[in-house]
């Protein structure tokens, strides 16, 4: 079985654990890309019309793929619209697939995401992992919007996260496919 990771990332964060698994599984990589520049109100714009940007085409064929990986930011407890456009285009051509993502952290989150994926991929993800930003913040920056957006992820704190990225690789079926 083949393995593609597809991501998007807006501030690195999520390109980086992208690349990261990418290296782990010794697997192809597409990275999702908009035909216009994203800015933060264009984000705000985004989660309260509900809109779904126009992306680029990904130059890989899909069916060559039979495991995907899904990574993205969460924006306002959805899963980025960069990533919620290409779901929906490409909902026919995804088999099994699994979600991880660094964000903020928002208890019961992940059910939210969960539930999300199935709705529009109309089938239910083998595995979602949230990488809480929240957890590498000193006591009196935590649970603070301001904190965890303006924060971004070094290796070294990948490295914190290695055994929950194990799991999820694990979960997910991906180190079967690569050992």
């Amino acid at each position: 079985m083949k393995t593609l990771i597809i991501y998007y990332s807006f501030t690195s964060n999520n390109e980086l654990l992208a690349r990261d698994i990418q290296e782990k599984l010794d697997c192809d990589m597409a990275r999702i890309e908009e035909e216009k520049k994203r800015t933060g109100f264009t984000i705000f714009m985004d989660i309260f019309f509900k809109r779904k940007p126009r992306i680029k085409q990904l130059h890989v064929f899909l069916n060559d793929y039979d495991n995907f990986i899904f990574i993205a930011p969460i924006w306002a407890g959805k899963i980025a619209s960069p990533l919620r456009s290409f779901l929906v285009l490409e909902k026919d051509n995804i088999s099994r697939y699994s979600f991880i993502t660094i964000c903020g952290g928002v208890p019961g989150q992940k059910e939210k995401i969960t539930g999300e994926l199935t709705k529009l991929v109309r089938k239910s993800p083998q595995n979602v992992t949230e990488l809480w930003i929240n957890d590498l913040l000193p006591k009196e920056k935590k649970d603070t919007v301001k904190y965890t957006t303006a924060y971004r992820i070094k290796q070294a704190d990948l490295d914190a996260f290695n055994h929950e990225v194990y799991e999820f690789l694990k979960e997910s079926e991906a180190l079967e496919y690569h050992q």
